[in-house]
């Protein structure tokens, strides 16, 4: 098959943000009253803001999103994520220097702002490596549809068709197999259902195994 992009969810799948997020949320829903389980926080990845509140809303009755949850949050990652605290996952480097070595464009598409994406991946050196951001600020959907992404193969010039998604979370397998690209999943904190495994493409264990999938599957 021709591929001429990657595009890359951001949280949970270049950086490691999910665990570290889950962890403050936990602290967070404690002091509040509320206990946090992974598998209630895993309702949310891949959620855009809007979308994560109402759950919390729904889920946490009596628990307000911006003033208790997301504001500190802010707080502490103002401080984290500058400091290099949120790292880069296994792979990210080796496979964005592959795709430099073979041609292929490279954009990051994220539900979360261009602020965040830009702090995380600047913290770990490789923001200005990517040729273009799609984010949820750009958009007014989230996922799981597709429009961030359709909005990155604008940016990159891209058809959708020859632009490969590496994902971790169900709502962004969604919004790529919605548009019309070519799916990968990386679990990060959950392993996907057999739903989203039949619309991948592949379920890799790391972002350096992209590159060996890549090799024997990709035209360039």
């Amino acid at each position: 098959m021709k591929i001429t992009s990657i595009l890359f969810d951001n949280d949970g799948l270049l950086v490691d943000s999910e665990r570290v997020t889950f962890e403050i949320w936990q602290e967070i829903f404690l002091r509040h009253g509320f206990e946090l389980t992974m598998e209630q926080y895993c309702e949310v990845v891949g959620f855009n803001e809007e979308s994560t509140a109402k759950h919390i809303r729904e889920r946490f009755p009596g628990l307000d999103p911006y003033k208790d949850v997301f504001r500190e949050w802010d707080e502490r990652y103002e401080i984290l994520a500058p400091a290099g605290g949120v790292p880069l996952k296994k792979g990210a480097v080796e496979l964005l220097d592959y795709a430099d070595r073979v041609g292929l464009k490279k954009a990051v598409a994220s539900s979360n702002s261009l602020y965040w994406v830009r702090v995380l991946l600047s913290a770990n050196g490789v923001f200005d490596r990517m040729d273009a951001v799609s984010h949820g600020q750009l958009v007014t959907r989230g996922k799981p549809a597709p429009d961030i992404f359709l909005k990155a193969a604008e940016l990159l010039d891209a058809n959708p068709s020859e632009c490969l998604v590496l994902e971790d979370s169900s709502n962004g397998i969604r919004a790529a197999h919605a548009a019309g690209m070519i799916p990968i999943c990386i679990p990060d904190l959950k392993q996907p259902p057999q739903e989203i495994r039949s619309l991948c493409s592949a379920v890799l264990p790391d972002l350096g195994a992209v590159i060996g999938w890549l090799e024997e599957n990709s035209s360039h």
